[in-house]
């Protein structure tokens, strides 16, 4: 047995994976807000420990708040006791050597300045989500200071689809296939964080990699996009069709670009996790090598949280599921798409269900009984309070 939990993370990505197999397994991937942690995640932990297993595989997909605010609490918390091991790819990762590694400090007053004044202003987010120096650290401080195990297949170098080629057995009859993201991805982020840094005028001569890793963290996590709105506006008159977009626009931003992607096989069964990923030619080739031109998932998390930017007509031609899941509450940037979901219901002509774990208005919307009947679909929402809980044997 498979189960997929859907947390309520507000407008962001909390997912816990439990396979009931040879051996019992947990994978959580990202943590959502800090009050993510608070209200939900805590509870799921601490029946972890009861049942005496361990969280096997912590993934955290990408350095956004409201994907690794929750993670940075759990870390903060007796619980980071039961991680075994964590993908991340932070500042050590991503970033070439020779901009932190440095034998001694010289004339670094500056740069410490500047450094200490990123790590002072935390998180850019709700008021709620500030995370600063008095309130905990960055993850993958918290990482170094519990000693967690840390991208152990690539012997703690970076997580990407050209240091994967293969697919990796994290428990017997549990495969992870990486996808993304690729190498390019990375560079275009180091070269982001660069520029944002020179900007301010550091010269990168701190050898503190403590607060190197925190500043570059909460630094890449202010790095916005600009998102323009939905040109389509919901009524109740007219064919579902109507809302399809042509989703030609791409996700410009680097920091999702980065996300690990991955396919999750268990039980002849594979499930598609997408984070924050950008949905692009490269990506499609890696798919491709792994599933083949076409292929049919048990389950897909939407990348981006159903977002236009994100996804393309030739993916959901080509790649289709029994269900798509849609994390988010539609608070922030109104995610998902309408563009997005109607392409999503009437080009896959197959029975599918499209699982949000909020009863969002695009959700509501979507759920008329003569669309339902014409394009072969169901819809499953979450109440906002509890956990949506899938399961597949």
């Amino acid at each position: 047995m498979l189960k997929i939990k859907l947390l309520p993370a507000g407008y962001g990505d909390c997912i816990l994976i439990s396979i009931d197999s040879v051996e019992n397994v947990n994978i959580l991937i990202d943590g959502g807000l800090s009050e993510t942690y608070d209200k939900y995640l805590k509870k799921e932990v601490a029946h972890i420990l009861a049942l005496n297993q361990k969280l096997n595989l912590v993934i955290s997909t990408h350095m956004d708040n409201d994907h690794i605010s929750g993670l940075v609490k759990l870390l903060n918390s007796s619980y980071s006791k039961l991680i075994n091991e964590i993908w991340y790819n932070g500042l050590i990762q991503v970033v070439d050597s020779r901009f932190y590694s440095k034998e001694k400090d010289e004339y670094t007053k500056e740069d410490i300045k500047i450094i200490d004044k990123i790590i002072s202003q935390g998180v850019i987010s709700d008021s709620q989500q500030k995370i600063g120096i008095n309130s905990g650290m960055s993850l993958g401080v918290l990482i170094t200071k519990n000693k967690i195990a840390l991208n152990t297949i690539t012997s703690g170098k970076l997580i990407c689809d050209n240091t994967l080629y293969d697919r990796y057995e994290i428990a017997k009859n549990i495969y992870i296939s990486v996808i993304g993201p690729s190498i390019d991805d990375i560079v275009l982020l180091e070269d982001q964080w660069k520029k944002e840094m020179v900007s301010q005028n550091f010269m990168f001569r701190v050898n503190n990699k403590i607060k190197m890793t925190e500043a570059f963290e909460y630094q890449l996590m202010r790095i916005k996009s600009h998102y323009s709105p939905e040109s389509y506006k919901i009524c109740g008159d007219g064919d579902l069709k109507k809302y399809i977009g042509d989703l030609s626009e791409t996700d410009g931003s680097i920091v999702n670009k980065s996300s690990i992607s991955f396919i999750l096989e268990y039980n002849e069964k594979k499930f598609l996790f997408l984070g924050d990923s950008v949905i692009d030619e490269r990506f499609l080739s890696k798919l491709k090598k792994i599933v083949g031109n076409q292929y049919h998932f048990s389950a897909i998390k939407l990348p981006h949280h159903g977002s236009r930017f994100n996804i393309t007509h030739e993916f959901i031609h080509r790649y289709t599921a029994d269900e798509y899941y849609c994390s988010t509450n539609s608070k922030k940037y109104n995610h998902p798409d309408l563009e997005t979901l109607a392409a999503l219901i009437c080009e896959n002509t197959k029975f599918k269900k499209i699982i949000f774990n909020y009863p969002i208005k695009k959700a509501l919307f979507l759920d008329k009984t003569q669309w339902k009947n014409k394009y072969n679909y169901d819809i499953v929402m979450g109440d906002e309070k509890n956990t949506i809980e899938r399961n597949f044997l």
